[in-house]
């Protein structure tokens, strides 16, 4: 196995905006570059083919679009994989650090922050700027029994670095534009997935969960963590966690609720 190959492998979903961008970030950096399409109705997989990357169709179900990512880890045989948002970019520095980690090949994974752009600003506290993304990693190292979950990392078995939470050694997300963006995807879609996992795996509502998470979230990122120190915007991110960990509850005693009346 060569430890110098680094395959890149982007989930994208109507992303043609996106996708050029990401893709020539990944310029003198990535060997190979994985395009897996979940079903675009735009012309994200002609962009993509024509920025040189390889696309492979695909569809996600429920939702479940980590599952996109496993598909794409899959393709790869050897070397390293990254893995990419369409709305992320890599930066130089980083790119440069994870090459030369590949090189020496004394790793099977990498934990990096990510420099997330939050409605139009980049948030530095709160715990959104954390060295807390398991995205470089030995293409024989992740687990292929990976579940999934939304907002999850596979687990790999070796060595696995943590780079410091510094601008230079992150990727840049550009990450929710707007609150109704982040209200469809977030406290809509993904807290309802969340919850049917947590139910799956025997999980049941309580009203700690209701109301104990999300002021025990609220008062953790924004005091604690410090996300009064981004102003509005830390404020709003604070309570916006908080509603979703009130959602992810709601819907488990929704889904509990379903089932007897089944």
């Amino acid at each position: 196995m060569s430890g110098a190959a680094i395959t890149a492998v982007i989930k994208a979903r109507n992303e043609a905006r996106q996708i050029g961008d990401c893709i020539a970030s990944l310029n003198g950096f990535a060997t190979h570059i994985l395009v897996v399409d979940d079903a675009s109705t735009d012309d994200t997989a002609a962009r993509a083919q024509a920025a040189g990357a390889t696309v492979i169709p695909a569809q996600s179900q429920a939702g479940r679009i980590d599952e996109l990512d496993r598909l794409g880890f899959t393709q790869v045989d050897e070397g390293w994989i990254l893995r990419l948002d369409a709305d992320e970019r890599m930066t130089p520095t980083l790119a440069e650090k994870l090459k030369a980690i590949a090189a020496n090949d004394n790793a099977h994974g990498v934990w990096f922050a990510r420099m997330n752009i939050l409605f139009g600003g980049w948030v530095r506290h709160g715990g959104w700027f954390l060295p807390n993304q398991l995205r470089f990693f030995r293409a024989d190292a992740w687990d292929k029994n990976w579940d999934c979950a939304p907002h999850s990392h596979p687990q790999v078995t070796g060595a696995v670095l943590t780079l410091p939470a510094r601008e230079e050694y992150a990727t840049l997300h550009l990450n929710y534009d707007s609150i109704p963006q982040f209200v469809e995807r977030t406290l809509l879609r993904y807290a309802r997935l969340e919850a049917e996992t947590r139910y799956a795996h025997g999980e049941r509502f309580s009203a700690w969960k209701l109301l104990g998470r999300p002021l025990r979230r609220f008062c953790g990122r924004y005091i604690i963590r410090q996300g009064f120190r981004d102003g509005a915007r830390g404020l709003i991110l604070a309570g916006l966690l908080a509603a979703y960990d009130f959602l992810i509850a709601a819907n488990l005693w929704d889904l509990a609720r379903q089932e007897e009346r089944a």
